[in-house]
């Protein structure tokens, strides 16, 4: 037994003593922290004195416990105390820590009327919160700390009872009310903002000049001070002056869009559809009120897919996995496909991501355009068919000097397929192969040199024979645009009138 009870001793002499260094230490911070610009305290006003380390509370003389409502410190902790001074003092510090290794930082009520004031000494994981009430050498006249901060800050700030009846006002406030109310209204105090009693939030309040036509926009935030509401107004006309150019940014985008012949409908982040124009209705027949209603893009497919104004899917079971790759790809700006409807329409769709995640689809009706495209092939593919038809062998040289077609006769009797080279097939490479082929003569000479003068847009004639043997005519015509014309037909081998040439019909 006595050597339990000297065990004992041993652990709480130790324990003791470092308690009482630790009350030795926060007294001595607290001796040390003070500096002059603090409030003066009231010496005949008990201060409150509340001792922390780490978090948690280790001492409180009894007026520091008074304002934590509480008989012993046991059990409080550093969050707790925090809520019940931040009621007093809205800047009290929700967590324990000093900035550097020491810190005092000095922490004044919100009401401007209340006298009350806390000093935090902080020093590595000690806290002592010192709350006192500080006095002037002339109580009526002096004006405290935290109200000559109030009047001269360059915001409107103003005091009410509950019933809304303004009570103080600090100097812009004054200012304010000078510039948009005449001098017989300055008295008394003048109210500026029909302000709730309370509000939990800031409300855009407007405060309106009738004689020059303007308004100023102020936030407004309101604060329950101890039977009164504290309200602070900060100014909010740069923000109330780009919100109004974004609107009208937003209206003229709108009347563009309601205009376009293209259907736009834009998806925001959470797929559901935000934006959209008239073209979009007329193009898929979906009903205003549908759009209207923000369905979201899975929604706005599967009506698509009802009303026939998309291709059927070949495996209904996969659409859905479709749709998941489209949304993918539209928002890599990879989304492009052509529709080609049931009811003989074509539609162009392509997929353009946009900021915040958003997703745009376009819907461009290009039936005419492939109608004429197609058209246009056709017509290509007839003329192509014509000339392959013709016995003789025809090539057309362009305005540059390539040969831009030729017919199958032709391929037939040089050999040669010029849709066929990579690279441009002119009328340099053609008199080549044609002198290979042909006889030694000096007629492509003759040709030559009448392609490269300025007469080539002259009508050329002339005869020449393969190495086979076989004669055949040579005639150039000129066509519109600058093309030319060049066909080789065949002559029989009495054949010799060569300006008989010139009445044969290409």
């Amino acid at each position: 037994m006595t050597e339990v009870l000297g065990s004992q001793w041993l652990i709480a002499i130790p324990l003791g003593f470092a308690l009482a260094m630790l009350a030795f230490a926060l007294i001595n911070f607290a001796t040390r922290a003070g500096s002059p610009g603090l409030p003066v305290p009231d010496p005949a006003r008990p201060q409150g004195m509340l001792l922390f380390q780490s978090g948690a509370m280790v001492d409180a003389n009894p007026a520091g416990l008074a304002w934590l409502k509480n008989e012993t410190p046991q059990g409080i902790d550093w969050a707790s105390a925090a809520s019940i001074l931040q009621e007093r003092f809205p800047n009290f510090p929700t967590e324990q820590g000093a900035r550097d290794c020491r810190s005092t930082e000095c922490f004044v009520a919100l009401n401007p009327q209340d006298p009350t004031f806390a000093i935090l000494d902080q020093w590595d994981d000690l806290a002592r919160i010192r709350i006192q009430t500080r006095t002037y050498a002339n109580q009526n006249s002096a004006p405290g700390f935290a109200e000559v901060a109030m009047t001269n800050t360059p915001y409107p700030i103003w005091q009410t009872d509950v019933s809304g009846k303004l009570l103080w006002a600090n100097t812009a406030y004054l200012a304010l009310a000078k510039t948009v109310l005449p001098a017989e209204k300055m008295s008394p105090l003048p109210r500026l903002f029909e302000t709730p009693v309370q509000s939990d939030t800031p409300r855009r309040t407007a405060v309106r000049n009738p004689n020059e036509n303007v308004v100023l926009w102020f936030d407004v935030t309101s604060v329950k001070a101890e039977g009164s509401f504290i309200h602070y107004a900060s100014d909010a006309n740069t923000i109330v002056s780009a919100e109004i150019a974004q609107r009208k940014f937003v209206q003229t985008l709108t009347k563009t869009f309601a205009q376009l012949s293209i259907g736009l409908a834009i998806f925001d982040r959470n797929r559901q559809l935000s934006l959209f124009n008239p073209a979009l209705i007329d193009l898929t027949s979906l009903p205003a009120d549908f759009l209207s209603s923000r369905p979201n893009m899975q929604a706005f497919f599967d009506r698509l897919r009802e009303n026939r104004m998309m291709p059927e899917p070949k495996n209904y079971s996969s659409w859905r996995e479709r749709i998941a790759e489209l949304v993918v790809a539209a928002a890599d700006d990879r989304y492009s496909e052509t529709w080609s409807l049931p009811s003989g329409l074509t539609y162009k769709v392509n997929g353009r991501p946009h900021p915040d995640g958003a997703i745009a689809l376009l819907f461009e009706d290009i039936s005419a355009e492939i109608s004429l495209t197609r058209r246009f092939r056709a017509d290509i593919e007839l003329g192509q068919s014509i000339i392959d038809a013709l016995p003789d062998a025809i090539a057309v040289m362009s305005p540059n000097g390539t040969i831009s077609n030729s017919n199958r006769a032709y391929r037939t009797l040089w050999s040669t397929d010029p849709d066929t080279t990579l690279a441009n097939y002119t009328i340099g490479d053609a008199l080549s192969q044609w002198r290979r082929a042909s006889a030694e003569t000096d007629f492509w000479k003759k040709a030559q040199d009448h392609i490269e003068t300025l007469d080539s847009d002259k009508p050329f004639f002339g005869r020449f024979e393969m190495k086979s043997g076989q004669s055949f005519s040579f005639q150039l015509s000129p066509l519109s645009a600058g093309f030319k014309v060049i066909s080789f037909s065949p002559l029989d081998s009495g054949d010799t009138d060569v300006s008989r040439l010139k009445t044969r019909t290409v």
